[in-house]
């Protein structure tokens, strides 16, 4: 990512900071590394100088000896400063090499290369910060693996490019090997290492028929699996493309940044030129006021914010993506950070997708058994929890007798079976397609056959463990109002909202209605969160001002949501929310002690009361004291 220096130009440092390490460097990898130890070499030789030029000798010695020094330092900036030039702008680069050229030539060498040295010793150390603390995003990169064994006809396996494999064929993974392509398991059983999906670290046990993901990595026994997607489309391809989306998606503080940037530079450079002209007629004095600006000059160079905003906010997705919380762009920590409300969906997110059936209530002449073949038959097709749940019991269905499904999104599915139209949902569903309903259960499954109602099922759900504990953090850390909304019966709506202490809940909702009730609370509390399964609703989350996906990396939820939590645990969102409040209060921290530092040593240049080194520091010194902070970002506090 080439970010744009403050300065108004592109900081080429800065620049090759940011997008490459010194090992896949794209203008020349071990060149660049040679380069960098260079410097650090002729660094070390002119802070050696230095020393000398304090050994007692002739005044014309002394002068060499800080001549050389100045030139051993100064030369990597006068290096970087040609590379600048086709950009013509006025970066940190050139305003470190005006006040050095003008500090040598009123005479102040031992100044002078001082500021070179604090310079390239600062973008050193700056160099090491940054690159630590990109490590966590830059190992997402890594859950990739371009190759697989393919399984051939003849049982013999090639090493092929994983991006040419064919969705339906068969990879073995070898031992402790990743896997490359998600898929299932056809022969075999092992476990699997999946932390780098969803962050958990305990292993995966895997048999035949489990489902496996890429970027997982393999026990001590090897695995024969069937593909169920393209590499491209596979979780770990998924993960790291939204990873790289994210970091060039910025939230509004970034962009508050570069707009001031265009103002502030001008503004400075004019303020250095005014101190200069004005001090020196009015005191006959020209070289003192001409240092004072440079002094100025150096000191406003705002790249500390070029570097500790973005990073902070790089940082704060980084251990986000440790903890298996994936963010499509720093806008929806942003986002998190300063909501007030947060609504969520029922059905698979506060409970769990895997309902109890507690009752059948079968009418006329039709069986416990027959009602629940019949449910089954329309759901045979749908995703929705309820449908997996009536699936699990009824009995296996042959899908060559089935026909013309339909599904309404909180509502209920049809079907036509052996030419028979059979629905199943919501009494309200029913009576639109013209069923009699007068006999059904309010807030049960309803099941017709051929227009005529045949009974209904009533299900059990089960919050999800820690769904409490969740909701009553997410109220301590800023979250003033929760509600829950969902398509479900006011019985079962109000059974979880009170187990999970929450503020206000709405029932028997279609997804249009959901998108009215997130746009009042939207005007009654500023920003807000939803959260949900991330299957049918979309329309809820995209509407909010950031939507949390429990999807467990799946394509829908990946599709939908803003923000993934890949391993549908509630705790993880709770973390997820005092995370971003930490980086968003980091990055607040960086730029307000930044600007306060750099006024503070604006004023005093101004007055001749600050040397050239503080104003070095002022630039190089702050920007390390914000990295340091940043990367105090992922560190979990007791709570």
């Amino acid at each position: 990512m080439s970010e744009k220096c403050c300065c108004g130009g592109h900081c080429h440092e800065h620049e090759h900071k940011h997008t490459h390490e010194h090992d896949s460097c794209a203008c020349g990898g071990c060149h660049h590394e040679k380069e960098s130890k260079t410097d650090k070499w002729l660094l070390a030789a002119a802070v050696l100088f230095i020393g000398f030029s304090f050994i007692p000798t002739s005044k014309a010695v002394s002068v060499i000896i800080l001549i050389v020094a100045l030139v051993l330092a100064v030369y990597p900036i006068v290096f970087g400063f040609i590379k600048n030039i086709k950009h013509f702008s006025l970066g940190e680069t050139e305003l470190m090499l005006i006040a050095i050229v003008a500090a040598s030539i009123l005479g102040e060498f031992r100044e002078a290369a001082l500021v070179a040295i604090l310079y390239r010793l600062g973008e050193i150390l700056e160099e090491k910060a940054v690159a630590n603390s990109r490590k966590s995003i830059n190992a997402i990169s890594k859950i990739q693996q371009d190759h697989a064994n393919l399984i051939k006809e003849d049982g013999k396996t090639e090493k092929v490019k994983a991006d040419s494999v064919a969705i339906g064929s068969l990879i073995k993974i070898l031992p402790y090997e990743r896997f490359p392509i998600d898929g299932v398991v056809t022969d075999g059983s092992s476990t699997a290492d999946a932390s780098a999906i969803t962050g958990e670290s305990l292993p995966v046990e895997l048999e035949k028929g489990d489902k496996v993901k890429s970027g997982m990595i393999n026990g001590s026994s090897a695995l024969t699996v069937r593909t169920t997607c393209a590499f491209g489309e596979s979780t770990a391809s998924r993960i790291v493309r939204m990873v790289e989306e994210a970091a060039e998606k910025k939230c509004k503080t970034q962009k508050m940044i570069t707009r001031l940037a265009k103002v502030y530079t001008p503004v400075v450079v004019i303020g250095a030129v005014l101190i200069a002209l004005i001090g020196s007629i009015a005191t006959k004095n020209p070289s003192e006021w001409v240092y004072r600006a440079l002094v100025f000059l150096v000191a406003s160079c705002p790249c500390a914010l070029v570097i500790s905003v973005p990073l902070g906010f790089y940082t704060g997705l980084g251990a986000a993506a440790r903890k298996g919380i994936l963010v499509k762009g720093t806008a929806f920590v942003e986002a998190v950070a300063k909501a007030k409300a947060v609504v969520f969906d029922k059905t698979g997110t506060l409970t769990t997708e895997n309902f109890e059936i507690d009752q059948i209530n079968p009418l006329g002449t039709f069986t416990e058994k027959e009602l629940l073949t019949l449910a089954g038959v329309a759901e045979h097709f749908s995703s929705h929890p309820v449908a997996k749940s009536i699936k699990v019991l009824a009995p296996e269905i042959d899908e060559r007798f089935l026909s013309d499904f339909k599904e309404k999104a909180g509502n209920g599915s049809a079907v036509t079976f052996a030419g028979k139209r059979v629905l199943c949902g919501s009494k309200r569903f029913l009576a639109s397609e013209g069923v009699d309903v007068s006999a059904l259960h309010e807030n049960e499954i309803c099941v017709s056959l051929d227009g005529v109602a045949v009974g209904s099922i009533h299900l059990r759900s089960k919050v999800r463990d820690g769904a409490a504990e969740m909701v009553d953090s997410l109220k301590t850390h800023g979250i003033l109002h929760a509600v829950m909304l969902t398509g479900d019966n006011e019985v079962s709506a109000k059974t979880v909202a009170d187990e999970c202490e929450i503020d206000e809940y709405y029932c028997n909702l279609l997804p249009e209605d959901k998108l009215k009730h997130i746009e009042r609370i939207k005007k009654e509390y500023g920003r807000v969160i939803f959260v949900g399964d991330g299957i049918n609703d979309a329309p809820v989350l995209a509407a909010a001002d950031a939507g949390v996906a429990m999807g467990g990396g799946t394509q829908a939820a990946s599709e939908a949501g803003d923000i993934i939590v890949a391993n549908d645990d509630l705790h993880r969102f709770a973390l997820a929310h005092r995370l971003f409040r930490r980086t968003h209060k980091t990055v607040w921290f960086n730029i307000l002690f930044s600007v306060g530092v750099k006024a503070l040593v604006l004023l005093l240049g101004a007055f001749g009361i600050a040397p050239m080194w503080l104003a070095v520091f002022a630039d190089v010194g702050i920007c390390l004291i914000c990295v340091a902070v940043s990367s105090m970002i992922g560190v979990e506090k007791r709570e």
